[in-house]
């Protein structure tokens, strides 16, 4: 009875131990196994931000690309609007310049060639020509001196100090009386007397005169007329200046002396004002 109760307690103890082991390495086992899936977990959620990472950095990227074109096409519409602005204000400006004047610089055909241009003379800005003056040397009692017609024109300017223009200073003759457009109005277009080379004056000669006498018309329809020469036959007028004449250059031929045919004035065109010409008149 006693060995019995020894033997069952030695099986107990057995038993006792293998049910202690069998649940220690299922214990073992399953944490093993939840380690395993963790890792395996881990490692997937690892791979998983680490494609995110990348993506997202390549989204970086792309949008910081992205930023850049638009910078770059914003540039680009800042210069056309720019550009654009541009040409619109040139189209204003020449729209408006076309309004002011016909013609830049307005001429006659009958002029002639003796002589050389020289410089443009112009009008103070914001003012224009509003009358004119000229000298003549009218015809001699002797018949072998020689004539030489209008030899100096003088054009007033409407400027507070009331400029003068003038070609270059001519021979001799007489100054004719001052010819202006009443207040208010101003000169736009001229034509001119002239005798061509070659053709017989008045005397039955062949003395060249040029420029014999020259008129203007106002903006109000008023004609100017000054006393001059009466040899060779009137031109047609020049086209306008719609806003006035600002400038005038002269073709002049020089004293050559007694052996050469003089004849000063030969030729004269006029410069039409321009909107900077009249940005006092605008203000």
């Amino acid at each position: 009875m006693a060995r019995f109760g020894s033997t069952l307690s030695v099986g107990m103890l057995i038993l006792t131990v293998f049910t202690c082991s069998t649940s220690t390495q299922t214990v073992d086992e399953r944490l093993q196994q939840f380690t395993t899936s963790f890792m395996q977990f881990k490692r997937v959620v690892e791979t998983k931000v680490t494609r995110l990472e990348s993506k997202n950095t390549q989204l970086e990227a792309l949008i910081e690309q992205k930023d850049k074109q638009y910078e770059l096409l914003a540039a680009k519409v800042a210069q056309l609007e720019l550009s654009l602005q541009n040409e619109q204000a040139s189209l204003v400006s020449n729209t408006k310049a076309a309004t002011i004047h016909t013609e830049e610089v307005i001429t006659v055909t009958n002029g002639e060639k003796d002589g050389r241009w020289g410089r443009l003379e112009s009008c103070p800005t914001g003012s224009r020509a509003v009358g004119y003056q000229t000298q003549n040397k009218f015809e001699a009692l002797f018949e072998d001196v020689d004539e030489t017609g209008l030899n100096m024109l003088v054009i007033f300017c409407d400027d507070p100090l009331q400029t003068k223009i003038s070609s270059p200073v001519g021979f001799l003759g007489d100054w004719q009386p001052i010819r202006e457009c009443v207040a208010g109005s101003y000169m736009k277009s001229f034509r001119m007397r002239v005798s061509p080379a070659g053709q017989l004056s008045d005397r039955n000669t062949t003395d060249n005169t040029a420029i014999n006498n020259i008129r203007f018309t106002c903006s109000n329809g008023r004609e100017l007329r000054s006393e001059g020469n009466t040899g060779g036959t009137w031109g047609d007028y020049s086209a306008e200046c719609l806003d006035g004449i600002c400038g005038m250059e002269t073709r002049f031929r020089p004293d050559g002396g007694l052996l050469v045919d003089n004849t000063a004035l030969n030729d004269v065109r006029f410069t039409c004002c321009t909107p900077d010409d009249l940005e006092l008149f605008t203000e």
